[in-house]
């Protein structure tokens, strides 16, 4: 849905005038998720006792938060993907405080959404976490995963004369960065955690360099991907995940936790193993990339939205609230009392309550921001597709040179002087 329909469907449900029971107005609930997920969240609202109604904004939530409609559309409550959101003034000037959660629940690497202030009270809530940092395979293909990012590329450039070794759905913008926050966490952890800051210097760090070095070089290797580069950048997420377990066009894909129900909803459950996204030599295990979907209650909602985030949130009714979800993947909570299908998942959510680092494009702001065809996934887009262009090898040090010069100018957009 693109923002003119998300704003249509809000206008349309405050025109409706629609009431639930006994008069009572729905609760507007607005959220960036579709269809599987969806359905989801929908069987955790099965239990809230007062009506609501639900749609999907996706990418356009920013945009929706940032420059609501007439007051009776704008939602009451929402689920923000990204971290920077809440740190825009204008969406944070709109956010009503909730109660703080259970402190058992903040993790001390774990980015705060908003202090908690002197009344115990936060602008936001982590709803979903999500685990960043796997590759995802057959079992069978990877007969002992490999130790280093220079064994992966070695086993990559190996497989690639028989057989596209990796799937990658550059289509969406997301899966690039995620490639690019891995592997520069692993390179250099200190720069990267404060790269959101955009500090003087940061974007055109050797770092960064190496970095996108790295991942050119991996990405040109001939035959790394199904139908070469180009395909890959009409390639979707989910697509990515069924040409590795349901077509078999390829071995193995970087992908977070919330694969999971794709691979088993295909009967691929049993064939799925995983490893953590390799480090440079003699950095075996580099801090785990994470995510996080948040809940927000907004000013137009008042004492219902807030009441609502408490009810979403209750650590003491996570178990029985989240199961429907939780046990069937794509799922991970900061709780650790959550469920999950198997050992391995559970595995993972344990995971995060160790050494992690938040995504890094969640975080940004000015030019480098932005979703499909802006910021840094417009240049992690093009170096991709420069890398992987067919009937040519490419000048990898040229197309690094090109995406550190549209870095440091997108990060100079901005900038506080």
């Amino acid at each position: 849905m693109d923002r003119r329909r998300a704003l249509a469907v809000l206008s349309g449900l405050a025109a409706a005038g629609l009431t639930g029971c006994g008069g009572e107005t729905p609760l507007r609930i607005a959220v960036v998720w579709s269809d599987w997920e969806l359905s989801r969240f929908h069987e955790i609202l099965a239990a809230y006792p007062h009506p609501f109604v639900v749609y999907s904004a996706g990418d356009n939530i920013a945009a929706l938060l940032r420059n609501p409609v007439a007051q009776a559309a704008t939602p009451d409550v929402a689920i923000v993907p990204r971290l920077g959101l809440m740190e825009d003034p204008d969406i944070s000037a709109r956010l009503r405080s909730v109660p703080c959660p259970d402190p058992s629940l903040n993790f001390p690497d774990w980015p705060r959404l908003m202090d908690c202030a002197a009344d115990n009270s936060t602008k936001a809530v982590w709803f979903k976490v999500t685990h960043k940092s796997l590759v995802w395979y057959r079992r069978g293909v990877v007969p002992t995963p490999p130790a280093d990012w220079e064994a992966w590329v070695g086993l990559c450039r190996e497989r690639a004369r028989e057989h596209p070794p990796l799937a990658i759905g550059a289509a969406d913008g997301w899966v690039l960065t995620d490639w690019f926050e891995n592997v520069l966490l692993g390179i250099d952890p200190g720069l990267y955690r404060k790269l959101h800051l955009n500090p003087p210097g940061g974007w055109s760090h050797a770092s960064v360099r190496e970095t996108l070095l790295r991942l050119a070089t991996l990405w040109s290797i001939p035959g790394l991907v199904p139908g070469g580069g180009r395909q890959a950048l009409t390639t979707q997420f989910q697509d990515s995940i069924l040409d590795v377990f349901r077509y078999g066009r390829a071995d193995m894909l970087a992908a977070p936790d919330f694969a999971w129900p794709v691979i088993d909803r295909y009967g691929s459950g049993q064939e799925a193993l995983s490893f953590r996204f390799p480090g440079p030599p003699g950095v075996p295990n580099p801090p785990v990339l994470v995510g996080g979907d948040a809940v927000v209650a907004l000013e137009s909602g008042g004492a219902r939205g807030t009441a609502f985030v408490k009810w979403l949130t209750d650590k003491g009714q996570a178990r029985e609230r989240f199961k429907g979800w939780s046990t069937k993947g794509g799922f991970l909570s900061l709780n650790e009392n959550v469920l999950y299908p198997n050992r391995a998942m559970g595995d993972l959510a344990r995971e995060l309550h160790g050494d992690v680092a938040f995504d890094l494009s969640d975080r940004l702001t000015g030019g480098l921001a932005g979703g499909d065809g802006q910021g840094l996934w417009r240049v992690l887009t093009e170096l991709f597709a420069t890398v992987t262009a067919e009937g040519r090898r490419p000048d990898l040090d040229l197309a690094v040179n090109n995406a550190m010069r549209m870095l440091t100018a997108l990060s100079e957009t901005g900038r506080s002087s």
